[in-house]
């Protein structure tokens, strides 16, 4: 009896820690909404971490499940879709010159930013019906936009007094060019590596140890600014070493 009672407690762990993630990107949005948008970034990136986490437990204590699986998928969609789409919605809210298209008293053009929720939702029903994504992904993660969406407000505050660049990243065509690119790289078919490891070998896995060797080198130049560095490296890195697997086959 005591044995069962372990043995669930083990099994829903990792499902405890995806409602923690779940739970983050709420707080998050709420956090927009109440005008704590850097305070909003953080819990994205809290989500960020605890989703991690959730997959190592479960293949740590061994209780992978069908149900942890779509609860997952369930709080990716709030954390790393809807949760930035919010963001992404007030930047643009914000951004100087906004024309003034609109539906009743509510601008149109920042309304934009629900692609992203729509794109993360497509992107993670992808990806749970193709089996073939336990190696290597087709399109760009959800989390990965999310984390990118969350470092913008971060860079805003980094950079506050370098005017040229804060126009920049505030100017809606910016904003929008930025739905459209990680829109386009979630629904696409283009294969990115698995930070998963299956072993440690250094041949077989010379490109994620490229990569996260490089995180914490770019973070101590950048600090925030690095995370859109980060990305795209990720995907350059995951485009080359799939050219260099199918030239040596």
């Amino acid at each position: 009896m005591i044995v069962r009672i372990k043995m669930k407690i083990k099994n829903h762990i990792p499902n405890l820690i995806t409602l923690l993630n779940l739970i983050s990107g709420s707080i998050a949005i709420i956090l927009v909404f109440s005008g704590e948008m850097i305070l909003a970034s953080w819990f994205i990136i809290l989500a960020a971490i605890l989703d991690f986490f959730d997959g190592m437990v479960a293949r740590l204590l061994h209780a992978k499940s069908d149900i942890g699986a779509q609860l997952d998928s369930l709080a990716d969609v709030i954390s790393f879709g809807l949760a930035p789409s919010v963001i992404m919605y007030q930047l643009i809210l914000q951004s100087p010159g906004l024309p003034s298209w609109s539906i009743g008293n509510m601008p149109l053009i920042p309304f934009a930013a629900l692609l992203l929720v729509a794109g993360g939702a497509y992107r993670l029903a992808k990806f749970n019906t193709d089996p073939g994504q336990e190696v290597e992904f087709k399109g760009l993660p959800i989390p990965s936009t999310g984390l990118f969406i969350s470092s913008i407000p971060l860079i805003f505050n980094q950079y506050r007094e370098t005017e040229g660049l804060i126009r920049f990243l505030q100017n809606y065509y910016t904003l929008l060019a930025i739905i459209f690119l990680l829109l386009w790289l979630m629904v696409s078919n283009i294969p990115m590596l698995s930070l998963k490891f299956r072993n440690f070998k250094w041949k077989e896995n010379l490109s994620r140890y490229i990569l996260l060797a490089s995180v914490p080198v770019l973070f101590i130049f950048f600090r925030f600014s690095a995370v859109p560095m980060i990305i795209f490296l990720y995907v350059m890195i995951s485009i080359i070493s799939l050219s260099l697997k199918i030239k040596s086959s």
